[in-house]
């Protein structure tokens, strides 16, 4: 099944925007983009027709929520001639994808941002696809006070780079890797996790106050 991008993510625009205007785009938004590595998997899922290649984005215990949905999606493409019905499948698929992927993160589902890629994360993904943190380093992202840490990150990211794509906790490994390491340079990042995880805490101490009462 070969498509295109444009394709793929022609039917979204319009949704993407509806959505845009009702939720800000938050920190996390570098893999809801139609140049993010969360669209690039499931373009590559798509056109070899492979779906390990988007279950990798994605937990383990929700691997089979995203098939039946990949097998759905899948299916009204194969059997329809009707172009505007493939563009609805294809954004079904790739809303729910990128809506599980970020629940795996912890984080909401806000749609398809249509936004350019920051320039953090752009730099974070060079670095990664030429090897070196050159890239984040001309950007002025990596200091002093980040650098041991960055650099620790960076290798695990690319020692689980190079992967069969059939292997999916191979895959996941890598995912988890990048996440971490892209996460290091987006603005905002720590004080939105930040908060969630002060509310977590806040919410476990009351649980607590109210058992002993």
């Amino acid at each position: 099944m070969k498509l295109n991008k444009r394709t793929i993510f022609a039917a979204s625009s319009a949704l993407a925007l509806g959505i845009g205007l009702l939720f800000p785009t938050s920190a996390e938004a570098h893999c809801d983009t139609p140049d993010g590595p969360v669209a690039a998997a499931l373009e590559q899922a798509l056109a070899e027709d492979n779906f390990s290649y988007i279950a990798s984005w994605v937990l383990e215990e929700d691997e089979a929520e995203l098939l039946e949905v990949y097998e759905l999606s899948t299916s009204v493409m194969e059997t329809t001639d009707s172009e505007d019905t493939v563009h609805l499948a294809e954004r079904y698929l790739l809303e729910n994808l990128v809506r599980i992927h970020r629940a795996g993160e912890g984080a909401p589902y806000t749609g398809i941002s249509n936004d350019p890629i920051a320039p953090e994360n752009a730099a974070a993904d060079a670095s990664i696809e030429e090897g070196t943190l050159a890239p984040l380093e001309a950007a002025g992202l990596i200091t002093d006070e980040n650098r041991a840490h960055a650099e620790e990150v960076f290798a695990q990211v690319l020692a689980t780079k190079e992967y069969d794509h059939d292997d999916v906790a191979a895959g996941r490994a890598f995912v988890e890797n990048y996440v971490v390491f892209t996460h290091l340079f987006e603005v905002g990042h720590d004080e939105e996790h930040g908060d969630e995880h002060a509310e977590e805490q806040a919410e476990e101490h009351e649980e607590s106050e109210t058992s002993h009462d």
